[in-house]
């Protein structure tokens, strides 16, 4: 791989593993709000007690989210992998939110594909020949 490509990966891939630790801390950060938040009217209202399980599925994507978004950083495999997986996710479910929120919905999903992008063009050292 050439220079000027090794450069323009590593932006790329900071980019991406940026947006990961920042979606990964959210998520986290939902998951506590959601756990403390659990027996009260709110919860009892509009989650039927159910806000516990929600905010510790939160947590936890949120942790797998963030350590992706490390891994990303330091150039993991695995990291891509799951980077790779949560972008297009996000990506596909965002846009169910399209005819409510237009604009933050495209903002959301034009983000998710530049992870994509970065992650699946550089993600990955390349052999000599590529």
């Amino acid at each position: 791989m050439n220079q000027t490509a090794s450069r323009a990966g590593r932006g790329w891939i900071l980019f991406a593993g940026i947006m990961l630790v920042i979606v990964g801390t959210m998520n986290i950060l939902d998951g506590v709000w959601a756990i403390r938040a659990q027996d009260t009217a709110l919860d009892t209202i509009f989650f039927k007690n159910n806000l516990d399980a929600w905010g510790w599925f939160w947590l936890i994507i949120g942790i797998v989210i963030f350590a992706a978004g490390i891994g990303v950083l330091g150039r993991s495999r695995w990291a891509v992998a799951v980077g790779i997986a949560v972008a297009a996710i996000g990506a596909v479910l965002n846009m169910f939110w399209i005819f409510q929120y237009p604009v933050e919905t495209l903002v959301l999903v034009g983000l998710q594909v530049l992870v994509l992008y970065g992650l699946i063009m550089y993600g990955e050292d390349r052999p000599a020949g590529w």
